[in-house]
C-alpha cells in the first residue's frame, strides 16, 4: 500500500477521508528516497528547470517570470539561485515530471485511491515567509525534507471547495476574512521537522514560513484531488448524453418557433429524454466505467452502452 508509507493509517483513510489536520513522524531521513536537499541544489545550480516548473515567491506574491527570463523556456543562468539569496521562495511545479522516484508514488497512489495526483516542492529561505494566507481544493500531504517549517492553520471559511467551485484562486478572501486573519490567532499551529508529514485536509486556510529556521526549509506538497459526487455526476452525463448521439430522435431537429417560442417544451423533452436514460441504464456497465474514468489519466471514448429514451 503506497499510501501507507506516507501515512501509517491508510487503510482508515481510505474508507473515512479526514476533515481534520493530523501529523505523522516518520525520522529525519525517512524520505531521503523521495527527494533531498542536495538534489534541489543540483536541479537550482545546474540550470535543470524549465520555466513551466519555476514559481519564484516574492512578498507572498507570484514573480513575473519575465524577470529573470529572457527566454519563454528556461530562466536566465543562476537566476534561481540569486532570487533565492534575495529572500524569495522557490515552487517547483509538477516535480514528478522530473524525479522518477515521485512519478512511481504518485502513479502508485493515483492507482491506489482513484484519485487524481501531483507533487510540488517549496523551498523557503532562512528566516523567511512564503505563500501568504490561502487555501486549496483538494487534500494535501505536506513532507518535510529539510529543517523545519511552521504551518498556522485556520478553519475552513469554505465547505468542500472544488477546482470549479470557491476555489481561492479565484475567489480570494472576503473582506470580513481577511479581518478574521489579520485579528485571530490560528486555530492550530503546527512546526514540521524533516520527516514528519501534515495531512491538511481540503479548505484549511494555511500560510506556512521559516521564519524561525536558520537553514533552507524545503517540502514536498502531494495533492490528493478527492472525486466527488459532482465529479461522478458529470461523467454519468458525459457518457449519457455522448450515447444520445446514436439516437435518431435525440438527433431530431427542434423548430425554431417551438425553441424561441416554447422553450419549456424542449425543456420537458429533454428531461424525459434523459430520465429515460437514467432509469434504463445498466449500472453495473456504468459502475464500471466510472471506476475506469478514476483510474484512467486520459478522457475515456463513450462505451456502447444500450439506454431507452423513456421511462
Amino acid at each position: 500500500m503506497p499510501l501507507s508509507d506516507l501515512v501509517p493509517d491508510a487503510a482508515e483513510l481510505l474508507d473515512d477521508w479526514p476533515t481534520e489536520p493530523r501529523t505523522y513522524q516518520h525520522g529525519a531521513r525517512a524520505f531521503e528516497d523521495l527527494l533531498t536537499m542536495a538534489e534541489i541544489d543540483a536541479l537550482i545550480d545546474h540550470d535543470c528547470l524549465p520555466n513551466r516548473n519555476v514559481r519564484l515567491i516574492r512578498d507572498g506574491e507570484t514573480v513575473d517570470d519575465r524577470e529573470y527570463s529572457a527566454t519563454p523556456d528556461m530562466p536566465d543562468p543562476g537566476a534561481v539561485r540569486r532570487y533565492l539569496d534575495d529572500g524569495c521562495s522557490l515552487s517547483i511545479r509538477r516535480l514528478q515530471t522530473i524525479k522518477p522516484s515521485l512519478s512511481v508514488l504518485r502513479r502508485e497512489v493515483a492507482r491506489e485511491t482513484g484519485y487524481e495526483t501531483h507533487f510540488n516542492a517549496y523551498l523557503t529561505p532562512p528566516r523567511q515567509h512564503g505563500l501568504r494566507y490561502h487555501f486549496d481544493p483538494y487534500v494535501t500531504l505536506v513532507i518535510q525534507i529539510h529543517g523545519s517549517k511552521t504551518w498556522p492553520l485556520h478553519q475552513p471559511f469554505v465547505d468542500n471547495p472544488v477546482e470549479e467551485y470557491e476555489n481561492f484562486r479565484r475567489r480570494g478572501f472576503t473582506p470580513s476574512e481577511r479581518a478574521y486573519l489579520a485579528t485571530t490567532a490560528p486555530a492550530q499551529e503546527i512546526t514540521l521537522n524533516a520527516g514528519d508529514v501534515l495531512w491538511l485536509p481540503r479548505g484549511w486556510v494555511h500560510s506556512p514560513h521559516n521564519r524561525d529556521g536558520d537553514e533552507p526549509s524545503p517540502h514536498l506538497t502531494f495533492a490528493l484531488k478527492q472525486r466527488t459526487l459532482h465529479w461522478a455526476a458529470e461523467e454519468i452525463a458525459g457518457v449519457l448524453t455522448r450515447h444520445l448521439l446514436g439516437d435518431t430522435e435525440a438527433r431530431d431537429g427542434i423548430p425554431p418557433t417551438r425553441l424561441l417560442d416554447s422553450p419549456e417544451a424542449v425543456v420537458k423533452d429533454v428531461r424525459e429524454i434523459l430520465v429515460g436514460a437514467l432509469l434504463t441504464m445498466d449500472t453495473e456497465e456504468m459502475a464500471a466505467t466510472l471506476r475506469r474514468a478514476a483510474l484512467t489519466e486520459e478522457p475515456l471514448p463513450a462505451p456502447r452502452l444500450r439506454y431507452g429514451l423513456r421511462p
